[in-house]
């Protein structure tokens, strides 16, 4: 199967091909991010935040608290502890509640820092995603390449092995002498090596594709051309390349809230009711319920919080440094591969002429070696020759697809 349809006519029309689904860019594309581990840590990550917040609103609630405790301390002959202190014992069996209030100011910038976090684990998972993508698409342009460097082996093997008829009958009638048959034999066994190694190349560069995909299949289908195409300019101010650096900018000033919240006064009421008693024998008149408020606030604690803001500072500088070496490096990369796509192209535009002219030149060849005017030797370079111009364009638009995929990684 994987033969047959490998056989493409030297010079001749190419013969329409009905692709399935999973020969194409997007199946594999979709398979593998469907298949992504990371992606998928992602997403747990982003529902792990989703209940940080839930957890935090039910820090908020009232936390109520069973205690309970039974405490003897014994003096004996006068020897122990304090009786004062210790009362001989402690009998505790309590429900305790309590609540802090006022905190809207306190627990908003930690409701901040985790939005934060969770916008900026889907942001590196679009990166990530971006990323694969990428890689995905770079392997396919080269298992694509190695399919086009097996058509050209096998057609030219197809179009020696047309020719090889002829020259055997023109040895028979003694215009070639049977070196010269010997020799176009040799070059045709070399051709079949070429293509059996471009066979290997493109079934191993396939099974990459596959293993980058996460996907188990041994079987190897022809693929479809991937048809990139440059997308449009992109705004750079809302990419997800820089996104991030404002996710760091918008976390360092979250940071600096957050340092300020402990500098704050914090209230919370409580109160409790149950068993609280020393005396044993006492202590069914024991039972009864407290209740009453707390606050406090920090007074001095040796400038933390200035040392803090100053670590903060040097971390929003260090930002900006990144962020604005990355854009420069970002506008210079897309004008570099906008440079190198037009000199592709320009490459690709005088290979094709070659082409053309050595097209034109076969046929001649043919028509001379047909009447014994040609000598199998230069028959033979000519064919060389024009394989040579074939891997050349192979190879420019092999080029020409990777820019393009790098293009569009950067122009998003």
């Amino acid at each position: 199967m994987f033969k047959k349809i490998l056989l493409v006519g030297y010079l001749s029309h190419i013969i329409s091909v009905c692709y399935s689904q999973s020969n194409q860019l997007s199946f594999f594309i979709q398979q593998g991010l469907q298949n992504s581990p990371q992606l998928k840590d992602y997403a747990n990550q982003i529902q792990s935040a989703t209940i940080d917040s839930s957890l935090l609103n039910a820090q908020r609630k009232p936390q109520l608290n069973a205690v309970s405790m039974v405490m003897v301390a014994p003096a004996i002959n006068g020897i122990g502890y304090d009786e004062a202190i210790t009362n001989t014992g402690n009998y505790t069996a309590q429900v305790n509640v309590s609540q802090s209030v006022f905190n809207r100011k306190i627990y908003k910038p930690q409701y901040e820092a985790i939005s934060i976090q969770k916008q900026s684990i889907a942001n590196t998972s679009k990166l990530s995603e971006h990323d694969l993508k990428k890689s995905i698409t770079d392997q396919y342009v080269v298992a694509y390449n190695s399919l086009k460097q097996v058509d050209y082996t096998k057609a030219t093997l197809n179009l020696l092995n047309e020719e090889k008829t002829i020259l055997q009958k023109l040895t028979e009638q003694g215009i070639y002498k049977q070196t010269d048959y010997l020799s176009f034999e040799i070059a045709i066994q070399s051709q079949e090596i070429q293509w059996k190694q471009a066979e290997i190349q493109y079934r191993n560069d396939v099974r990459q594709l596959n293993i980058i995909c996460g996907i188990n299949d041994t079987s190897i289908n022809k693929l479809a051309a991937p048809d990139l195409k440059v997308n449009g300019v992109a705004d750079k101010n809302n990419s997800p390349f820089l996104k991030q650096f404002k996710l760091d900018s918008i976390s360092i000033i979250n940071q600096k809230n957050i340092a300020g919240i402990k500098y704050r006064p914090q209230f919370n009421w409580f109160a409790d009711a149950g068993l609280l008693g020393s005396n044993p024998s006492l202590l069914y008149k024991n039972f009864g319920t407290s209740f009453g408020f707390n606050f406090s606030m920090p007074l001095y604690d040796g400038k933390q919080k200035n040392l803090q803001y100053q670590k903060l500072s040097i971390n929003e500088s260090t930002r900006i440094n990144y962020q604005s070496f990355f854009k420069n490096q970002y506008n210079q990369h897309l004008q570099q591969i906008n440079l190198q796509l037009a000199d592709n192209d320009q490459l690709i535009n005088q290979i094709q002429k070659q082409i053309s002219s050595a097209e034109s030149l076969i046929k001649q060849s043919k028509q001379l070696l047909y009447t014994g005017a040609l000598s199998v030797t230069d028959f033979i370079i000519t064919i060389k020759n024009y394989i040579d111009i074939k891997n050349q364009l192979n190879q420019a638009q092999l080029t020409r697809n990777q820019l393009m995929s790098e293009y569009n990684y950067w122009n998003w």
